[in-house]
C-alpha cells in the first residue's frame, strides 16, 4: 500500500471516529483505543469472514451503544464517566 493511500485511509478513519465522538460522550482518543483493541481482537481471534476495519468499527459502534464491547472496554467507559467531556443527560 502506498503512503498516499495509507494517509487517506488514516484521515478517513480519524474523520469517522471524530464524527462518532461528537455525537457521544466519548472523546476521539477513547474511540481510537477501542478501535485499536478491536484490531487486536480481530488478529487474535482468527476470524477472516469480515475485513479488519469493519470488525474494529463494529466494536466502536457496539461500545458507543452499550453493547458487548462496552464490557470488554469497561476501563475506558469508567474513566469517561469519572471525567465526562459532556454533561450526562
Amino acid at each position: 500500500m502506498s503512503k498516499t493511500k495509507r494517509k487517506k485511509s488514516a484521515d478517513t478513519l480519524t474523520a469517522t471516529l471524530s464524527a462518532k465522538a461528537k455525537k457521544s460522550i466519548y472523546t476521539l482518543g477513547d474511540l481510537r483505543k477501542v478501535y485499536k483493541r478491536g484490531t487486536a481482537a480481530y488478529i487474535s481471534s482468527g476470524s477472516r469472514n469480515v475485513p479488519v476495519g469493519a470488525w474494529s468499527m463494529g466494536r466502536v459502534n457496539s461500545f458507543i451503544s452499550g453493547g458487548g464491547a462496552r464490557k470488554a472496554d469497561i476501563d475506558i467507559h469508567k474513566a469517561r464517566k469519572k471525567s465526562p467531556k459532556k454533561k450526562w443527560n
